[in-house]
């Protein structure tokens, strides 16, 4: 049609620069989709990290501190500074032996009072919460609310028949942990999912807005489902 001699010169080095173009081509969008797959798995880590950031500073701001102790009035007696010594009173001619130990007893050195250390409040007395039983109490709360849940249709399932939800993208090990505490362990629950089971779910799990449906986890879902057990979601 165009009257291309295949054999050409000017053809070949024109075939190649469409080839090496192509080739680049096919290459950046390879490299586009891996780093926004990484990204959004870095992303989905940072969400959860800033999560169970979150709670344990709610659970660390209800617990109230510690006042330091007050200072006991003892020391305070001890640390007062010692008076000073009293003159005494010039002899005469005609004191007794007893005016000469008097005043012997007056010269010398009032005795030194021990100066107390300033009491100092102990920081080591604050007792840090810890982060496992900031965590217990969240998945207690989210489990309070499971029966919220429609398990009619998204099934039911226990703790023996888990798959690893952590290989769906934005899951992470606390998120999984949230999710088991709802009754929610395996992909096929996951996958069948409806609209308002998301944001159900997101609720309780107190993610972000819309983070699951970012995310995608539904037909992530299926997929994980359908590629361990080699057949549909049912």
């Amino acid at each position: 049609m165009f009257d291309l001699d295949p054999l050409s010169r000017p053809v070949a080095v024109v075939e190649m620069l469409l080839l090496l173009t192509f080739a680049a081509f096919v290459g950046w969008l390879l490299a586009r989709l891996i780093v926004t797959n990484r990204i959004n798995a870095l992303r989905s880590a940072i969400a959860d990290q800033e999560a169970e950031l979150n709670d344990c500073r709610q659970a660390t701001a209800a617990t109230p501190d510690r006042k330091t102790r007050p200072v006991s009035a003892a020391f305070v007696g001890s640390a007062r500074p010692a008076s000073p010594p009293k003159t005494a009173a010039p002899l005469t001619s005609d004191s007794t032996t007893s005016d000469v130990m008097a005043a012997d007893a007056l010269f010398a050195p009032a005795p030194e009072h021990p100066v107390a250390d300033p009491v100092t409040p102990r920081s080591d007395l604050v007792v840090p919460l810890m982060s496992g039983s900031s965590e217990a109490a969240v998945l207690q709360r989210i489990a309070a609310r499971a029966s919220e849940l429609n398990f009619a249709r998204i099934g039911l399932a226990s703790a023996a028949e888990a798959d690893d939800l952590k290989d769906i993208v934005g899951i992470g090990p606390f998120l999984e942990r949230k999710l088991h505490s709802l009754g929610i362990y395996t992909f096929r629950q996951v996958a069948n999912f409806a609209k308002e089971d998301v944001d159900k779910v997101n609720e309780i799990i107190e993610f972000f807005p819309g983070r699951i449906e970012r995310d995608n986890w539904v037909d992530q879902s299926t997929m994980l489902y359908e590629r361990k057990y080699k057949k549909p979601v049912g």
